[in-house]
Order: structure tokens, then sequence, then C-alpha cells
């Protein structure tokens, strides 16, 4: 979502299957698009939000379509999938 600061959603972990996510907004933001990140955030991390590669939790910063929690879990993932096809 466009002009959402992500400074403002926390992420607290409080046991392994669940999440506690709270925000604030400031009175000129857009207080909506914020909720409506949160909602969205709280839906992918119910059904379990993890990195494709690494399985760590996925960070709040992230957009909601993101597989690998970053660019090096990214890359070895596409290292171990071209190793797997190559093997004969």
């Amino acid at each position: 979502m466009p002009n959402v600061d992500d400074t403002l959603i926390w992420l607290e972990d409080c046991s392994p299957p669940h999440v506690r996510l709270t925000f604030s907004s400031y009175p000129w933001q857009n207080a909506t698009l914020i909720r409506r990140r949160v909602q969205h955030l709280s839906t992918k991390y119910s059904r379990g939000w993890h990195c494709r590669y690494c399985s760590e939790l996925m960070p709040v910063w992230k957009r909601l379509d993101a597989e690998y929690c970053g660019e090096s879990c990214r890359k070895m993932a596409a290292r171990a999938r071209r190793a797997h096809r190559q093997l004969p």
C-alpha cells in the first residue's frame, strides 16, 4: 500500500503460533490505510507467514505477496532449485 509508514506497526511474538500486532497513526496520516494493512498482516500471520527458504517469521515491512524474507534467501532458494534441476 502506498504512503504507509511501517514504523507505526509493531509485531510482538507472544508464543510460536501467536503474534500481536499494534499500530498507531498521527492525525495527518490516513489511519484507514494503516488499519487495512494491519488487518491483512494479521490474516497472513494467522496462516503462518514464514520465509519459504529459512522458515523465519516475515518482517512487517515486507510486501504482502512476498515469499522470502530477504534477497539472500531468494537467491539461495534459486541456487538450490538450479542445483536440484541439474542432478542426473
